[in-house]
């Protein structure tokens, strides 16, 4: 490998940790501001949720494709104009509808970094791409476990300041990173040419992405998971403390999830994440800070699953393909929160984590019959 994929695989592990922390700083109190300030009701929150999983998804299909062609600095960019705007919604914004614009401009920022990130990353080598991708969700990780920090902190310490001030703080990151990606060395498009048509359905690898639809189904949004652990401990601080734990958790197992890939090959590492989603919705339902922490290891190894068996598979196109794989990702968990915010609603807040240990079921199913 040459240096100049060394620096640019350097410079996108900075811009996720910057990213992460901006990210986290903002939407770990979300949920408290929305329920404790703006009093939404979940299906509100599920909407939100679920929402910008999709819009962000959706854009990751356009700017894939885009980023192919055209540069990817700028996309980046633009990526991150768009969260710092997202940040001035939530600093000034009165009622849901205005935190829901700034939502949907924080996903669309998120769907214009995230494929390009993928997409310089999967430039390594095939067989070390687990390694690759855990090192980016780890230090993405570490990223996020700061902001969480920068959150217990304000709602430990600092609850007497309204959310809408400590807001600003999470600009900070923001600019660090338009900085950054300023280094970012310019690709230039495959010339290489292929026998297959441009854009074929054979080339998203279909079955994957029905798989993926229906483990996406059993990962329906952090604010599920964080306000039934609320519920148990009734705390605010005391929950993003567990957050914390959740998200070093989440660091080290992103790591090791990588590892795990490239040494027990795709079937396998899918059975094991499958297990994982199953158990830990199992225990949200009775014992929820135990399923939370198993959780840390579920939802990790899904990302690397995902992420490392589309980088492998793809031969060409690779920002439109890992677009796509988003998009259904996205689609699928805006489906999931809207269904789960619906059940807590109506049935009661276990509900949820029982259709999650189903979905978990029906993907396990799925492997054993077709692949």
């Amino acid at each position: 490998m040459d240096k100049r994929k060394i620096s640019a695989i350097a410079i996108i592990n900075i811009l996720t940790f910057l990213v992460s922390l901006s990210y986290e700083m903002t939407f770990t109190v979300m949920p408290f501001f929305l329920v404790n300030s703006l009093g939404v009701s979940m299906v509100v929150i599920g909407i939100l949720e679920g929402g910008y999983d999709l819009v962000s998804n959706l854009v990751k299909i356009l700017s894939g494709y885009w980023s192919d062609i055209f540069s990817k600095r700028k996309f980046l960019l633009t990526g991150i104009f768009l969260s710092i705007a997202a940040r001035f919604y939530f600093i000034f914004g009165k009622k849901w509808d205005d935190i829901l614009m700034g939502t949907i401009l924080d996903s669309v920022s998120d769907g214009t970094i995230v494929p390009i990130s993928d997409t310089i990353l999967s430039s390594e080598k095939k067989k070390s791409l687990g390694k690759t991708f855990g090192i980016n969700r780890a230090i993405e990780s570490i990223g996020g476990l700061l902001g969480i920090l920068v959150a217990f902190l304000y709602t430990a310490l600092f609850l007497d300041v309204p959310y809408q001030k400590y807001f600003y703080l999470s600009i900070i990151p923001l600019l660090i990173a338009g900085i950054v990606i300023l280094f970012l060395p310019e690709y230039r498009p495959p010339t290489k040419k292929y026998r297959i048509p441009i854009i074929s359905w054979e080339m998203f690898f279909p079955k994957y992405l029905y798989l993926f639809f229906i483990l996406s189904f059993a990962n329906f949004g952090y604010s599920f998971y964080i306000l039934k652990v609320y519920d148990q401990t009734l705390s605010e601080y005391k929950t993003v403390g567990i957050y914390v734990i959740f998200t070093i958790i989440i660091a080290i197992a992103s790591y090791l999830s990588g590892k795990f890939y490239d040494r027990l090959g795709e079937k396998r590492f899918l059975y094991l994440t499958i297990f994982l989603f199953f158990i830990s919705h199992l225990l949200m339902i009775s014992l929820s800070i135990m399923g939370f922490i198993i959780f840390a290891f579920a939802d990790a190894f899904l990302e690397i699953g995902i992420w490392a068996t589309v980088g492998k598979k793809v031969k060409f196109r690779k920002g439109f393909v890992f677009g796509t794989y988003h998009f259904i990702v996205g689609f699928s968990s805006l489906l999931a929160g809207v269904v789960a915010g619906y059940l807590w609603d109506t049935i009661n807040p276990e509900a949820p984590f029982i259709m999650g240990s189903i979905a978990s079921v029906i993907a396990f199913i799925l492997i054993r019959r077709f692949f």
